[in-house]
């Protein structure tokens, strides 16, 4: 079985207000929001209702048979389910057009804590709790400690439904190199001896890179790794320093791991789900290996569902039944088949996992690393959301505007 570990280093929620402001206003002017003290009550429908999911995540490689078994079995609350796509930093913009046209068609928003932060800090979603808890699960029976932490950072604007003690591993080719760096060091001189063969996609836009990113202040020893405005002041060198070797920062993952794939890349950040779907789809090859870091700070990583503001009273009582689905126990278990090694519910063992998802822990799950894996260096959980959004603007003024330079 393996450890899912507990979260060390409890981030705090509090940045100041200055700092959500100063992100991105108080809201677009025109939009429709619900303020604080209003509260929308949720009203079973008397009729199936379309529901509309919004991924920014890549949440529906793994999920979407959760919500299309949710259409199944409640077709007196759905009579269908579109699903939409959109780069994680497009999402919000999504929304609040939407929202400005007082027309809101987006059910359900997937996102991970960048969608997430966007959404609070431009005030376009709902605080589910505690104000909709008697709708919702009961968290604490759901929940680890590791879950529990990357749940609280979400300040109950979204509720977790998939979850990770993500990374930072390094990929690599075993023919190009008899051994992976094992430090940021040891990295940082690799990439110098060969420039252009390494690179992470940006952080707005790539959960390895971003994970790559907030993995650096503690193995660097950073001042605050809680802090990227005051407290990385060692991970923006050494970033900017990194930089002068890559030729280019990808704008997703998909196209890192592609590049990667096709040997363009010898070396590149990564997480678990990504280590394992890429060997599974063929975009890498069935031998490329990963490797931990020998100070290994695992930073958490999980998909929130999110409400926009401005639904109807029936597509919220819907949506609010459709995150109580999804989390139930028989459901997670079908995420195994998806690359997932943990589920959003500490419930739900790998011994559960239906046949699928059996086979493709034993093909592609390397269980002999990563059982291993996990169950050793420190967990984290990521940035609160806000503070993530101020880290990525950082980010591409420090370091992705000064690429090769």
């Amino acid at each position: 079985m393996i450890s899912r570990g507990t979260g060390r280093g409890r981030l705090g929620l509090g940045l100041a207000a200055a700092v959500l402001l100063g992100l991105a206003g108080c809201g677009a002017p025109g939009a429709q929001q619900t303020g604080a003290d209003e509260v929308v009550t949720p009203e079973r429908p008397t009729s199936p209702i379309a529901l509309t999911l919004l991924d920014g995540a890549g949440n529906l490689t793994g999920n979407k048979v959760i919500y299309d078994n949710f259409a199944k079995a409640h077709p007196e609350l759905v009579s269908g389910i579109s699903y939409q796509t959109a780069p994680a930093p497009d999402v919000a913009g999504k929304v609040r057009a939407q929202q400005v046209a007082d027309k809101v068609d987006i059910s359900v928003v997937l996102g991970g804590p960048d969608v997430l932060g966007a959404g609070q800090t431009e005030n376009l979603i709902m605080q589910l709790l505690p104000q909709y808890s008697s709708s919702l699960p009961d968290l604490s029976q759901v929940q680890d400690a590791a879950s529990k932490e990357l749940q609280d950072l979400s300040g109950g604007y979204g509720i977790l439904n998939r979850y990770n003690p993500n990374g930072p591993l390094l990929a690599f080719h075993p023919g190009t190199m008899s051994a992976p760096p094992t430090t940021p060091d040891e990295l940082l001189a690799w990439a110098r001896e060969h420039p252009g063969r390494f690179t992470y996609a940006q952080p707005a836009n790539s959960g390895p890179g971003r994970t790559f990113m907030m993995s650096l202040p503690y193995m660097l020893g950073d001042s605050d790794p809680s802090d990227p405005v005051n407290g990385w002041s060692k991970t923006w060198a050494y970033l900017r320093e990194l930089g002068k070797y890559v030729t280019s920062y990808p704008a997703s993952s998909t196209i890192m791991n592609q590049q990667f794939g096709s040997g363009q890349l010898q070396l590149i950040p990564t997480i678990v789900s990504m280590d394992i779907n890429s060997r599974r789809d063929g975009t890498w090859a069935g031998t490329d290996q990963v490797a931990m870091f020998a100070d290994q700070h695992w930073i958490g990583d999980g998909h929130f569902m999110m409400i926009p503001k401005g639904v109807s009273p029936q597509t919220l009582y819907v949506a609010l039944e459709l995150i109580k689905f999804t989390l139930q126990p028989d459901q997670q278990a079908l995420t195994y088949a998806t690359g997932s090694l943990v589920t959003a519910n500490k419930n739900v063992k790998p011994s559960d996992a239906p046949a699928d998802g059996q086979a493709l822990l034993q093909q592609f799950g390397r269980p002999d690393f990563y059982p291993q894996a996990l169950a050793s260096g420190q967990n984290h959980p990521p940035l609160p959301p806000p503070t993530m959004v101020k880290a990525f603007d950082l980010w591409q003024r420090e370091v992705g505007s000064h690429v090769g330079s």
